[in-house]
C-alpha cells in the first residue's frame, strides 16, 4: 500500500504527535508499504529528502515553534500525484493537515485522520484575558471545527477513550477507531541506553550520585500545568530530591521566574529542548516521572517513561486507566502538597521496594508495543478504503423553496438514491454536481430526511388547524423511522417558530368554548386530555372571568329550561344543574344559574296532569286495575312529582280501577 502522512509536526520537532508518526512510519515500512510524510519547514521553497516532503512554513515561536502552512501549495500538488497514493492519513487539523484533505479531493483517495490534539484545552492561547465569554464562544468553535474536518474523513483513530467521548459529543458522525499509540520499546529498554552519556548529563547538570531525580518531559506550555509540580517541590522535605524540566516552550521563562520567586534554583533543573535521540536519555537519569497535564489524548510521555521503568506520579485522568495504578505502577495527586507527600514516601522505600515499583511500570506499557498499532492501523486504512470504493456520486441537484433535492449514484445500485436535504447541510457539505459522498453521510443525509418530511408533512397540517404539542407528537410518533431525539428537536422547532403554541391554543378554545356556553372546567379538563401543559391551563384561564362565567351559565340554563320537558320544576332543576356541571360549570355558578330560573308561568298541575295521561298510555296494553294504577304512580314519582299528587290527581280524573 502507498499511504501519505500529512502533517504540521515532524522531527526534529520532540513532541507527542511526532513520536506517534515516526512509529507509525517505521512500523509501516518495516512491513513493507511505501509511506510519504507531507511536512512543512521553516523555508520559503519546497524541499524533498526522500520520501518527505517539506512544504514552505512559518515558525509561530509563540505556541513552542509551531510551523504553519498555507492549505494551498499548488506546486506540490502534481509531486504528490506522482506518489500514486492509496490512502491519506491527516495528522494536524491546519496548515498541511488542510492541505491533505485537498488533495485528497483532488486526487480521490479516501482520508483517514487521527485526533491527536484537545484544542478545548488550548483556548487559552486566543483567550489572553480569560473572558468567559470568549472562552464559552471559542469552545464552541472548536467543536463544530472538529466536527467539521472529522466528519470529512472515511475514519477517525482515537488515542483513547477519553478523546472519543469528546468527539462524539462534538456530534462526530463518521466512525472512530480506539487505537493507542503504539511505541517502539527497544530504545526505552534500559538495557539499550547508553549508561555513559546517561552520566555525563548527570554530571553536566550537578546530579550527584545520591541525589533522587523526577523527570518531566514535554512542551513547556500551560496546559502542561508544570507549575504544579515546581510548586510541589516547595514542601518536598527530601533534601537530595531534585526536579528535571525537560523540553522547551513558550512557559519556559515563566516557568524559571517561579522557581526564583520560590527560591528553587537548587531543586529545580531546566534543560531546554532536546532532540527526540536524546530523550531516553533524560528518562534514565531519572527515578521516577511526573506530569500534571490534563490535556492529554493519550499522553505518550507516560508511557515512554513506564517502558524506561519509570514510576508516575500524575493527576488523576481517563487516559491514565490501566496505565498508574496507585501505590503499584505510580502515584495520584491532586494538589501540589500531595505531591510532595507522595513523592517523600516513594523515596523512603527500601531499594528493593523501588526496584519492583520498575518492573511493573515496565509491565504496564506492553499492550502499546508498535506492531500491535500497526496492525491495527493498517485494519483501518483497508476499511477506510472500502468505504470509499461504496461512495457515492451527486448525479443531479434540484433547488426547492427551503429544501434541496439530490440525486447520488452507486456502481452498486441499480438507479440513483433521490434524497431530500436542508439548505444547511447543503451549504455546510459544500454539494455540487459530480462531488463524492461517502455512504455514512449519504446514511445520515437519509435519517435527516425522515425528519425533513415529517417536519414538511406538520407544516402542512398545522396551516389547516392548530394542534397541541402533545397532538403533534402522537402524530411524530406514527412516522415510521422517526427518532425520540429527532421528534424532541422537531416540536422545539415548530414551538420556536410559532407554529405550536400550546397557551394560544388554550386562550383559542376558551373563547370559542365560551361562546358554546361551555364553562371552565371542561375546558380545563379537555385541555389536560389534549396533552396541555395544567400550569398553561391554569395560566390561560386565570384571565377567565367569572362575570362572563355566570352569563354564560344562566344563559345555557335558559336553553335547557325550554328542552326539558315531562319532568316536575324540581326534577328540571336538577336536570339542568347535571347538565350545566357536564359542560364545565363550576357547581356554585351552576346552582346559582338553576335558582335564577322562573317556572312561574308553569303550571306544574297541568305537567302532572299530562305525565299521568302518557303513563296510562305506555302501561295500558300490558297493565289493567291496580297493577296499571301503581305503574303510572311510580313513573310519575320517578319524573319528581311527590305521590301524593299523584294520587289525588288520580283520583281528580275520576280514576276507573275497572
Amino acid at each position: 500500500m502507498r499511504i501519505g502522512l500529512f502533517t504540521d509536526t515532524y522531527t526534529p520537532d520532540i513532541n507527542g504527535v511526532v513520536s506517534s508518526i515516526v512509529t507509525l512510519q517505521k512500523e509501516l515500512e518495516k512491513n513493507g508499504h511505501d509511506v510519504y510524510v507531507i511536512t512543512n519547514h521553516k523555508a520559503a521553497k519546497m524541499k524533498k529528502e526522500g520520501n518527505v516532503l517539506r512544504l514552505p512554513g512559518l515558525e509561530l515561536k509563540w505556541l513552542y515553534g509551531y510551523k504553519l502552512s498555507t492549505p494551498y501549495h499548488f506546486s506540490a500538488k502534481e509531486e504528490i500525484r506522482k506518489m500514486n497514493l492509496d490512502v491519506i492519513h491527516v495528522h494536524t487539523e491546519f496548515g498541511v493537515g488542510m492541505f491533505g484533505r485537498i488533495v485528497a479531493k483532488y486526487l480521490n483517495v479516501p482520508v483517514v485522520t487521527t485526533y491527536h490534539t484537545m484544542y478545548e484545552d488550548y483556548t487559552h492561547y486566543i483567550n489572553r484575558f480569560e473572558l468567559e465569554e470568549v472562552d464559552r464562544v471559542s469552545k464552541k468553535m472548536v467543536s463544530a471545527f472538529s466536527r467539521m474536518i472529522s466528519d470529512s474523513a472515511q475514519a477517525v483513530i482515537s488515542p483513547s477513550q477519553k478523546t472519543k467521548e469528546t468527539l462524539e459529543k462534538y456530534g462526530v458522525k463518521t466512525p472512530i477507531y480506539i487505537i493507542p499509540t503504539g511505541l517502539n520499546f527497544e530504545k526505552f529498554n534500559r538495557e539499550n541506553i547508553d549508561m555513559d552519556k546517561v552520566a555525563q548529563i548527570r554530571q553536566q547538570y550537578g546530579i550527584q550520585e545520591n541525589d533522587q531525580v523526577v523527570v518531566f518531559v514535554g512542551r513547556i506550555a500551560k496546559e502542561k500545568s508544570i507549575d504544579i509540580p515546581i510548586e510541589g517541590f516547595r514542601y518536598v522535605k527530601n533534601p537530595n530530591a531534585k526536579l528535571m524540566i525537560v523540553g522547551g516552550g513558550p512557559q519556559l521563562s515563566e516557568l524559571k521566574d517561579m522557581v526564583k520567586k520560590y527560591q528553587l534554583e537548587d531543586k529545580v533543573i531546566f534543560t531546554d529542548k532536546k532532540t527526540r535521540d536524546e530523550v531516553p536519555l533524560y528518562y534514565a537519569c531519572a527515578d521516577c516521572f511526573v506530569s500534571a497535564s490534563l490535556t492529554e489524548t493519550q499522553g505518550m510521555t507516560y508511557i515512554e517513561s513506564l517502558a524506561c521503568e519509570l514510576p508516575v506520579f500524575a493527576r488523576p485522568d481517563d487516559v491514565l486507566d490501566d496505565l498508574v495504578v496507585e501505590n503499584d505502577s505510580g502515584f495520584l495527586f491532586d494538589t501540589p502538597q500531595a505531591f510532595a507527600k507522595k513523592l517523600d514516601y516513594f523515596f523512603t522505600l527500601p531499594a528493593e521496594e523501588r526496584k519492583s515499583f520498575r518492573k511493573r511500570a515496565k509491565e504496564k506499557v506492553v499492550k502499546y508495543d508498535s506492531n500491535v498499532f500497526y496492525s491495527k492501523v493498517i485494519s483501518v486504512y483497508y476499511q477506510a478504503i472500502n468505504d470509499f470504493e461504496d461512495a457515492y456520486e451527486v448525479v443531479r441537484i434540484k433547488m426547492l423553496d427551503d429544501y434541496v433535492r439530490i440525486y447520488v449514484e452507486n456502481d452498486k445500485d441499480d438507479q440513483p438514491l433521490r434524497i431530500l436535504i436542508s439548505l444547511e447541510d447543503y451549504f455546510t457539505y459544500k454539494i455540487r454536481l459530480h462531488a463524492m459522498l461517502d455512504r455514512y453521510t449519504v446514511a445520515e443525509f437519509q435519517h435527516k430526511e425522515i425528519c425533513l418530511e415529517a417536519y414538511r408533512s406538520a407544516i402542512r397540517k398545522l396551516r389547516i388547524k392548530d394542534y397541541t404539542r402533545k397532538e403533534m407528537q402522537t402524530y411524530f410518533d406514527h412516522i415510521s423511522g422517526l427518532s425520540e431525539e429527532c421528534e424532541n428537536a422537531l416540536l422545539d422547532e415548530l414551538e420556536e417558530k410559532g407554529y405550536i403554541n400550546d397557551y394560544r391554543y388554550v386562550c383559542d378554545k376558551i373563547n370559542s368554548m365560551q361562546f358554546a356556553l361551555t364553562g371552565k372546567n371542561k375546558i380545563q379538563r379537555l385541555m389536560i386530555h389534549k396533552g396541555v401543559d395544567p400550569e398553561i391551563v391554569d395560566n390561560a384561564l386565570a384571565n377567565y372571568d367569572d362575570g362572563v362565567e355566570i352569563d354564560k351559565a344562566k344563559h345555557m340554563a335558559e336553553k335547557l329550561m325550554i328542552s326539558v320537558k315531562d319532568k316536575s320544576i324540581v326534577m328540571k332543576k336538577q336536570a339542568i344543574f347535571k347538565k350545566l356541571l357536564m359542560q364545565g360549570f363550576d357547581s356554585n355558578i351552576a346552582k346559582e344559574s338553576v335558582e335564577m330560573l322562573d317556572f312561574s308561568n308553569e303550571d306544574e298541575n297541568e305537567a302532572l296532569e299530562k305525565i299521568v295521561l302518557k303513563a296510562k298510555r305506555n302501561y295500558a296494553r300490558r297493565f289493567q286495575g291496580e297493577q296499571l294504577r301503581y305503574k303510572i304512580v311510580t313513573y310519575c314519582v320517578q319524573k319528581g312529582f311527590k305521590r301524593e299528587d299523584v294520587i289525588n290527581k288520580l283520583e281528580e280524573m275520576e280514576w276507573n280501577n275497572e
